[in-house]
Order: structure tokens, then C-alpha cells, then sequence
């Protein structure tokens, strides 16, 4: 086996698809058209492989925190004149939704995973394992898979 389980599946998916053809089980444009398929999943599936295995730069993340910082810093001078007593409220909110939205960038930074805030893989592939067994009219028993603790995995 292979280190790389979904070209290893897609190469057996390829294999099945080459037997059938050459048992005659299937027409020729279909065949092209389940290999089209194919190609198109295993291009979506290297793009995550490589969104996965691309981390966002230390020097990106570092100019995001220090413009965040230098900004809530500078902005009471700049908003005293014009708004008075009322500065700190105001630059509280800003730098609530600066530090916020920095934060944000920090937690999807690497959507996969298995924590709470990854996306919910699991529950993804069950839901189209699913759909496909019920496609191909297969007796399964499976559920979809349903949050634990508030959490979808």
C-alpha cells in the first residue's frame, strides 16, 4: 500500500474502470466520462493536498498582528479631536473587531484537522458515502454522523 490513501483509491477506482471496460461491461463514452470524473476528483483532491500542506507565511501573519496592534494604537489620536469622551468606546469596538478578525485568520488558517473549528470532514464523507450507496441502491445502515458535544467532527 501507499502513503497517499486517496491516490492509492483513485489508481484502484482506475483499475475497476480499465477491467470493466475490457470485460465489455461498460460503453466506451461512458467509461470516458466516469475516467473525466475521475480526473476531476483527483485534481480537487491534490488542491487540498497542497492547500493543506502550504502553510501561510510567518512573515504574512506577523504584518497582520503588528498592523492590528500599530493601528488600535494610532487611532485615539486621531479620533480625540473629533469625537472627544467618546474615543475609547469607540476605538474598544475597532480593536475588538481588528483582534477578532485576527484571530479568525489564525483559526482557519489550517481548515483541516480535528478540532472543534476544523471543517467536519468526517461528516462530509459519511454524507456522500451515503448518497452514493443510496445511488447505487445498496442496503448500508449508516446514519449520518450527528455533533458531539456541539461539535461535528
Amino acid at each position: 500500500m501507499t502513503t497517499n490513501i486517496p491516490d492509492y483509491l483513485m489508481r484502484q477506482m482506475g483499475n475497476d474502470l480499465r477491467l470493466c471496460l475490457d470485460e465489455k461491461r461498460l460503453d466506451g463514452c461512458l467509461a470516458s466520462n466516469i475516467d473525466a470524473t475521475m480526473s476531476a476528483i483527483t485534481a480537487a483532491a491534490a488542491a487540498c493536498e497542497r492547500i493543506k500542506g502550504t502553510p501561510i507565511p510567518f512573515s504574512y501573519t506577523l504584518m497582520l498582528h503588528r498592523t492590528a496592534y500599530l493601528y488600535c494604537f494610532l487611532l485615539p489620536f486621531g479620533l480625540v479631536d473629533v469625537i472627544g469622551f467618546m474615543t475609547p468606546f469607540v476605538v474598544g469596538i475597532v480593536a475588538y473587531t481588528f483582534f477578532g478578525l485576527d484571530a479568525l485568520g489564525d483559526e482557519i488558517e489550517e481548515p483541516f484537522g480535528n478540532l472543534p473549528n476544523d471543517l467536519a470532514l468526517n461528516a462530509i464523507c459519511r454524507g456522500i458515502e451515503i448518497n452514493l450507496r443510496d445511488t447505487l441502491g445498496e442496503e448500508h445502515g449508516l446514519i449520518p454522523l450527528k455533533p458531539v458535544n456541539y461539535c461535528l467532527m
